[in-house]
């Protein structure tokens, strides 16, 4: 399959035969879509558009961790308001699992996206509003992206690879760092592995360098973020997550003066939109044994107090809590899931289908994600053969 051109909208409806509700088939074309992760919003500040990755299935093929990669990924916005599409930036790193994990500026019409494994860019997301032919590539830094500060002013970046001279941990890098003039002062270790290991309190039972951190996760003032850890079986074991220890979730403040850890967990988190309570997948039973049972979606105060389940329903990964905190949408092999907490009620609101992988990193992840006002949920959904965009009523 060669290059095509993409501008028209693709979007149709249909009704989802299992749950009589009304879906939107965002994108259809033979191109790979997702939207990044079930915690970064694809929409810009103004709510205008939307940005995801494409890829032509065929060209995803290297090997890169527990993804299949390309070198040769695509940028696109979507108007929210027309469904016509732009293109925004080619020559994108984009992997099954996020694409090519573009992120928008919080005030600026910026996106950050990756341009190779440890290289970031940022384009202008104006010039390919304007109609120009893809973005204008503004800058270039050397380093990583998680997620861009809600004041704009810094990236957060995980490392874990024990064979570099960069110590492993959680850093900050300027998000106006350029690389033809980028130096040491750019990028900032907050809080290093070392440093949340000692403070891990099963930590006598695996070796500090079994111990991978990420998933970072900034506070609404940017002022703290979430770091969750994995053990690894060895240096290079590529599902951490299957470890039979306890994996912990920890507190850094912006500057690294503050560093507590904060509770066991499963596997997913976020904060709520207020910032002072996380939510996370976890379990009633869980041991260092190896006991994982019971599924239970979890909420814990910003200090630690007050952990509590929150729905009794055996409910897992992936879990985001809408924008007022009445409800949190998750998903299971079988479709996307909508959980009142007022009333307990867990319905499905759209089924994947019977031959989606969406519990592979080389599959097809949902990563379920509110709209901003939380009318809406935005889904990655194979079910037509590749991943594309749907979107649902949450109502």
């Amino acid at each position: 399959m060669g290059s095509f051109h993409r501008s028209q909208p693709e979007r149709s409806t249909y009704v989802d035969q299992h749950t009589g509700r009304t879906v939107e088939q965002l994108t259809s074309s033979p191109m790979a879509d997702v939207h990044t992760y079930y915690d970064i919003s694809p929409w810009s500040p103004d709510g205008r558009y939307m940005v995801f990755s494409a890829a032509i299935p065929t060209q995803v093929t290297s090997v890169h961790r527990d993804t299949f990669a390309t070198d040769r990924g695509r940028l696109y916005l979507m108007d929210l308001e027309t469904y016509e599409l732009r293109l925004l930036a080619e020559n994108a790193f984009y992997n099954t699992h996020t694409g090519a994990f573009p992120v928008w500026h919080p005030t600026k019409c910026e996106v950050f996206f990756y341009t190779a494994p440890e290289e970031v860019g940022v384009v202008d997301a104006e010039w390919s509003r304007l109609g120009k032919h893809g973005g204008k590539l503004l800058r270039k830094m050397k380093g990583g992206i998680r997620q861009v500060s809600p004041d704009g002013e810094l990236l957060s970046w995980t490392t874990n690879d024990i064979r570099t001279d960069l110590a492993r941990g959680v850093y900050t890098l300027r998000a106006d760092t350029d690389l033809s003039r980028q130096e040491d002062a750019d990028l900032t270790l907050i809080a290093s592995t070392e440093a949340l290991y000692d403070l891990t309190p099963n930590n006598h039972l695996f070796h500090i360098d079994q111990m991978t951190v990420g998933n970072t996760k900034w506070t609404p003032d940017a002022q703290h973020m979430l770091v969750a850890m994995w053990i690894k079986a060895t240096p290079d074991d590529l599902s951490p997550w299957k470890s039979p220890f306890r994996r912990s979730i920890y507190i850094v403040s912006r500057d690294g003066s503050e560093c507590r850890w904060l509770t066991f967990f499963g596997h997913h988190h976020s904060w709520t939109a207020e910032g002072t309570k996380v939510l996370y997948s976890g379990y009633l039973v869980h041991t260092d044994e190896g006991r994982q049972e019971e599924p239970r979606l979890h909420m814990i105060n910003f200090d630690g107090t007050g952990k509590e389940v929150v729905i009794d329903h055996p409910l897992g990964g992936h879990p985001i809590a809408s924008p007022d905190g009445s409800k949190i949408t998750t998903w299971d092999k079988e479709g996307v899931i909508l959980a009142d907490l007022e009333t307990q009620k867990v319905d499905y609101l759209a089924a994947f289908g019977p031959h989606c992988d969406h519990n592979s990193h080389r599959g097809t992840h949902p990563h379920c994600l509110w709209s901003l006002d939380g009318s809406q949920i935005l889904y990655n959904s194979a079910q037509s053969g590749r991943s594309h965009l749907y979107r649902v009523t949450a109502g």
